[in-house]
Order: C-alpha cells, then sequence, then structure tokens
C-alpha cells in the first residue's frame, strides 16, 4: 500500500487508538474512528457511527484498518466493510493492540501483524475457527466449555486427523485470518510442537494463538519455545484459581521467551444451556456472545461448542440433545461439500441454538466439578 492513502481505523478502543497511533506515525491519512459506542474525538480525528461514515466517505475511502477484538466483534467489522462495497481491510490482531507489536517495518512497510483480508469468488473467507487438538485437561473445571471434564483415559486427536483436517479447511476456504489452537489443555497433547508447525506451514499468514490454562508452562521445554518463536505462534493464558500462584512465573518465562502473550484470569464461568429445545433460536443466536467461534473437531466443522459439548452429554447422561448434519455441523471431507453453503449456515441459527436461553445467562464461581462432571453444572435454575 502506498502512504497517504485514505484510511479509516474500525474501532476507537485502546486497541484502536494505538492502530491508528501507528498509521499516522507512517505517513496515513485518518479519515476516521468507526465504533458504535464511543464519541467524539481522537488527535483531531472525529469517531463515527459506521453507518454515519460511510454516508460521508463511503467513495473516498481506500482502506480501512480493523482494531480485532472478539472474533465475533471482527466478523461484524467485515460485515459492514463489505455491505459498503470496501473490500481493501487490513486486521490488526488483538495480540498486537494488547502488547503493542509493531506494525511497520524500518522502511515503513506493512508488517505481518497488520494483515490484508483476502476474498475472492471462487472460494469463501472464512474469519475465525477453533481446533479442539485434545479432550484431556489438567483440571476439572465445573461447567467446562468442551465437557473436557467428562472425558475418561487418552483422549487426544491424532496427528494424522488434525493434519488432514488443516489441510481440508485449507482447500475450502481462501482465507483464514485467525485461527486458536486449544482443547482440554493443548499443552498435554504429545504432538504440539509439530501441529503447530503444520498449522504455521498450512496457514502461513494467519493468526494463530495457542490457548492455554498456564500450569504446564513451567515444564516446556525448548523446542517448544523455538517453535512458537520460529512460527509465529502468540499464547493466551487463561488463569483460573489453581494457576493464580503461578502466573508470576508464567509471566517471566513468557516474557523470557520473547513472545507475544496475554495472560486473563477467569473467575467467572456462564450456564445457558436448557435441557429441551423450547427456545428462540433466532433471538439466541443474535445475543450469544460466543457466535462465529466455529469449532473444528474430527472432521467436523461446527456452528459452536455446544456440538461437542451436547455429543458428550448425550454419551454420559442419555440426554437426546438433536445435533443435526448439514445444519449444526459439517463434514469437511464430503467431496461435496461446498464451502459458500457451510458458511451461509455458520452464520445464522440452527436448531442447536434453540438449546440455549442467552436472556438468562448464569454466572458462577469457577470451581472443580464433581467427580466426572454433573448436567446441573451446565443447565440454567439447576
Amino acid at each position: 500500500m502506498e502512504r497517504k492513502e485514505k484510511v479509516a481505523v474500525f474501532g476507537a478502543g485502546n486497541a484502536g487508538k494505538y492502530l491508528a497511533d501507528e498509521l499516522l506515525r507512517n505517513g496515513y491519512e485518518i479519515l476516521g474512528l468507526l465504533d458504535n459506542f464511543q464519541e467524539g474525538n481522537y488527535r483531531g480525528i472525529n469517531i463515527y457511527r459506521p453507518h454515519d461514515f460511510f454516508e460521508l466517505y463511503g467513495n473516498g475511502i481506500q482502506a480501512i484498518f480493523l482494531a480485532a477484538g472478539a472474533q465475533k466483534t471482527l466478523k461484524l467489522m467485515i460485515d459492514i466493510c463489505l455491505a459498503n462495497r470496501c473490500e481493501n481491510i487490513y486486521m490488526m490482531h488483538d495480540i498486537a493492540g494488547k502488547c503493542r507489536l509493531p506494525l511497520f517495518d524500518t522502511n515503513g512497510l506493512i508488517e505481518t501483524r497488520l494483515r490484508k483480508i483476502k476474498f475472492s469468488d471462487r472460494k469463501p473467507t472464512l474469519v475465525y475457527f477453533e481446533v479442539p487438538i485434545t479432550d484431556n485437561c489438567n483440571l476439572n473445571c465445573k461447567g467446562c466449555l468442551f465437557a473436557s471434564n467428562m472425558t475418561e483415559g487418552n483422549q487426544h486427536i491424532s496427528l494424522m486427523c488434525i493434519k488432514k483436517d488443516a489441510r481440508r479447511m485449507a482447500e475450502l476456504f481462501y482465507d483464514v485470518p485467525w485461527i486458536r489452537i486449544l482443547g482440554g489443555e493443548p499443552l498435554m497433547h504429545p504432538d504440539i510442537v509439530e501441529i503447530l508447525k503444520f498449522y504455521r506451514e498450512v496457514f502461513p499468514d494467519s493468526e494463530i494463538d495457542l490457548c492455554t490454562n498456564g500450569l504446564l508452562i513451567p515444564k516446556m521445554e525448548d523446542t517448544f519455545w523455538a517453535c512458537l518463536r520460529e512460527a509465529r505462534i502468540s499464547i493466551h493464558v487463561s488463569g483460573y484459581k489453581p494457576t493464580y500462584g503461578m502466573l508470576e512465573q508464567i509471566d517471566s518465562i513468557l516474557k523470557s521467551n520473547g513472545l507475544p502473550y496475554v495472560i486473563l484470569k477467569r473467575d467467572i464461568f456462564l450456564k445457558y444451556y436448557t435441557n429441551k429445545p423450547d427456545n428462540d433460536m433466532d433471538e439466541n443466536f443474535k445475543k450469544c456472545i460466543a457466535s462465529s467461534c466455529y469449532e473444528l473437531y474430527k472432521g467436523k466443522l461446527s456452528s459452536c461448542s455446544a456440538v461437542i459439548a451436547f455429543e458428550k452429554f448425550n454419551r454420559k447422561f442419555g440426554t437426546e440433545y438433536r445435533i443435526t448434519e448439514n445444519e449444526d455441523w459439517f463434514d469437511i471431507h464430503d467431496q461435496q461439500a461446498d464451502a459458500f453453503k457451510i458458511k451461509e449456515s455458520l452464520e445464522k441459527a440452527s436448531y442447536i441454538c434453540k438449546y440455549c436461553d442467552a436472556s438468562r445467562v448464569q454466572n458462577f464461581e469457577w470451581d472443580y466439578a464433581a467427580k466426572g462432571s454433573e448436567l446441573k453444572d451446565y443447565l440454567i435454575g439447576d
């Protein structure tokens, strides 16, 4: 991109302001900051509602830079840009804003942490997906999102399956800006280094995060840390109470290895499931905090983690949660799979949304689950 182009920044929070500072420092002309909640100005640049901005500058803007936060927010930002015929879109990943990573090199050229989102008429772009690489975990969290506390024995996804799934996703989708590797606890997987290297090979310019509870970080070997640096993998630590006494040690290790990382304390978990499909699926989908969290799990691409959890509920508790192929989940290895149709389906409510009640979400403090977990840990009102 040439300097002095007229651009906008989507997001006026701390990350958006950092992005704006970097663009200004490198000679870009910012016509406005876009935000659905903030008003006013920053460094003399007006903050607009997206609709108002595009009405004023829709034909004059040459690129838009997104200060990505949650995956749902990122998707909404991209949808708004595309609806206003702006396809020259760059994403600053969440970790770059939090860690103040360089966005330009010494010659003023865009670095990898500010990557262009690519589009094609031949294949769709999928903004984000997650890869649970193991069902095993070294914690037993009450209400675990993936119901990993119901896992018995060795339940790592095989390296062969993980590689096969990654290759197929790259075949189906033209671009995937953001990928997360998680579990269970992903550091327990014996092939974690090989998995991370392979994902970087298949998705050379995607942002890739590794999400962990951090307990095993002090035990990881030098080959692991070298892999993260070479493959440009970010670390996201979700700190639960068992981790709290280790957070300073974890912080020191990550810092000494020269990695971009964030450490977040998680004291609160959520309940939003019901045991019957009695809820408004469209309303739930609209309010869902986890929409756009697409899960790639054992050859299936699903609309949310509930698909994984409900399968485990049905096996363990004899429940009858209905999970429907080509609606709630898709077989990515089906040779007749249409990626455009899959993406379209993932982006709207499906039957499984009837088992959530987003209007009655219950908070509860993190705790260990009872031995083997209990269904009441997940259901509203129990």
